[in-house]
């Protein structure tokens, strides 16, 4: 239990650095360009770890849903990770997506049937509580036309981030006895890039490399966001997935942090309490 406690503590560091780097990133060369090179450089950084995991079990015909399903909820987390990133504050954006550690939660007790306490319970209503404190203000705050904020299409890009990865974990849960719990993570890469790429054609959306040194952010991105990942799945090893996932949304309270001191971020005070409320339910998901 304890080790995978401090996995998942690590997931949510690796996740706040990814948070940093995911917005420099898509603002240096576009939300869907960001997303398909750092996940590629994602997919190689976690392949040196897999001939050192052993795998398990023969591949059955339902796994293609599930698979299908990791795809779909991959594409919609990360597209709006990046989209809600490039264009909003982090201060704001940040505790909205972290409420996908209660949808997470509640699909593991539902699929893996695993214990549920009544502090659990009390903590996502506490998460629930400041993501809706936080979007409404947000929300006002950008009607408001304050500078620097712009559409308030990244307040749902937020939610579908939360929505997306709050439906990822679990489900790349059913594949880890194929897969393994690292394989899982360039397939659920490989998953939403099928996807992506044909909307990205379709659409006439420009997916050329990087240049220069917007590599640098979009290499960060993906090494420190495929590295939460790992901690993540490592982790639902030593400790139940409906613990792991509240202790690495973490994430939220380092990054809302680091885009006060470092990027200036100065939220209104509802949307600071907001935030507050997002990281208590956290941490009491996690008790």
């Amino acid at each position: 239990m304890f080790l995978g406690v401090v996995l998942g503590l690590s997931a949510s560091v690796c996740w706040a650095f990814a948070n940093v780097a995911v917005q420099r990133s898509a603002r240096h060369v576009g939300a869907f360009r960001a997303i398909l090179w750092a996940q590629m450089v994602g997919a190689i950084f976690v392949s040196f770890a897999l001939p050192f995991e052993a795998r398990g079990g023969s591949p059955t015909p339902i796994m293609a849903l599930w698979v299908a399903i990791a795809g779909v909820a991959g594409l919609l987390a990360y597209v709006c990770l990046f989209y809600g990133f490039e264009h909003g504050r982090l201060t704001i954006a940040v505790p909205i997506m972290s409420s996908w550690a209660v949808i997470a939660a509640a699909l593991s007790l539902a699929i893996f049937r695993e214990p549920v306490r009544p502090m659990q319970l009390l903590g996502a209503a506490g998460v629930v509580a400041g993501a809706v404190v936080v979007s409404r203000f947000a929300q006002s705050t950008t009607a408001a036309g304050k500078p620097g904020d712009g559409s308030p299409r990244w307040l749902l890009a937020s939610f579908g981030a939360a929505l997306g990865f709050g439906v990822l974990i679990p489900i790349i849960g059913l594949l880890v006895p194929v897969t393994g719990r690292l394989g899982v993570i360039p397939v659920a890469y490989g998953a939403d890039i099928a996807l992506g790429l044909p909307l990205a054609w379709r659409f006439r959306v420009s997916l050329a490399p990087p240049r220069g040194r917007a590599w640098i952010s979009v290499i960060l991105a993906g090494v420190f966001e495929t590295a939460g990942f790992m901690c993540i799945m490592l982790a639902s090893r030593y400790a139940p997935l409906a613990l792991v996932s509240p202790l690495s949304s973490l994430a939220s309270a380092f990054t809302v942090l680091y885009a006060w001191a470092a990027l200036g971020e100065r939220p209104a005070r509802p949307v600071l309490i907001g935030a507050a409320l997002v990281c208590a339910g956290v941490v009491t998901l996690a008790l």
